[in-house]
């Protein structure tokens, strides 16, 4: 199992064990853990990712990947793009993310689809954050920014639009991009990714924990996986959602 989007820097160290104990690859991305004063805070969060994070994964037994951009709630002031390129061509890096919108101001579109443009130069996934208020309005904004930029279709297959609810999967689903189905407390059960995985194709969807400092269970991904047999679904399905998904789209081996 693979779970394609935690916040390993909010986590206790027991549980990078507890994970490698479970899932063959986790990916962990950059979020809003503190104000972003400069851009420099923004580089010593980012060399604490690849470092720290990827180090206590490693003394765990744990393979980790992770994902560099800038979040909506975190845009440092004057951002240095080259810079953040760089970055982005660091090891264990495997896509832009967690981008996106929260409150859908012209500063966060306007650094949001300048990273949607880096990552299609780079050619890396792009991870776009959907806000917990008000996420219905903010994700039909998403869709309707991505769509203005006309992105090539190969590439729109690359964006995974993240913690989608039963209310925001039709907005996406009409376009070509990845859903991201979080299982947290507070957005979704297993029991309601069972319900979408019932009414959609598997091929596009990634299903992820999204442990963080808020409400979180590092299991939710195998809790889900198991509601899924009980279910009765594929094995073949089950496999896509809960792995084979997350490692085609990170070229995780």
């Amino acid at each position: 199992m693979i779970d394609s989007h935690v916040h390993a820097d909010t986590r206790p160290y027991e549980d990078f064990e507890l994970m490698a104990t479970v899932f063959d690859c986790v990916i962990t991305h950059a979020h809003d853990p503190l104000k972003m004063r400069s851009f420099d805070v923004a580089l010593d969060y980012f060399d604490k990712i690849l470092g720290n994070e990827i180090a206590k994964a490693r003394k765990n037994g744990l393979n980790m990947k992770a994902c560099i951009g800038i979040h909506p709630r975190a845009i440092p002031p004057k951002i240095d793009y080259d810079v953040l390129k760089e970055y982005l061509k660091k090891e264990n890096v495997v896509g832009v993310g967690e981008i996106g919108l929260e409150k859908c101001s012209k500063e966060e579109i306007e650094v949001f689809e300048n990273q949607i443009t880096i990552a299609r130069e780079m050619d890396l996934p792009a991870v776009v954050h959907t806000p917990r208020t008000n996420k219905e309005a903010v994700t039909k904004n998403i869709v309707e920014v991505l769509e203005s930029m006309d992105l090539p279709i190969d590439f729109k297959k690359k964006i995974v639009i993240e913690h989608v609810t039963k209310e925001t999967v039709p907005i996406i689903w009409e376009n070509d991009y990845k859903l991201g189905i979080t299982v947290q407390p507070q957005k979704l059960t297993p029991n309601d990714a069972v319900e979408i995985l019932g009414e959609y194709c598997e091929k596009r969807f990634l299903l992820n924990s999204d442990s963080s400092s808020a409400p979180s269970d590092i299991l939710g991904v195998p809790k889900t996986v198991l509601k899924l047999k009980m279910a009765g679904f594929d094995e073949k399905v089950i496999r896509a959602v809960s792995h084979n998904n997350a490692a085609d789209l990170f070229k995780i081996n």
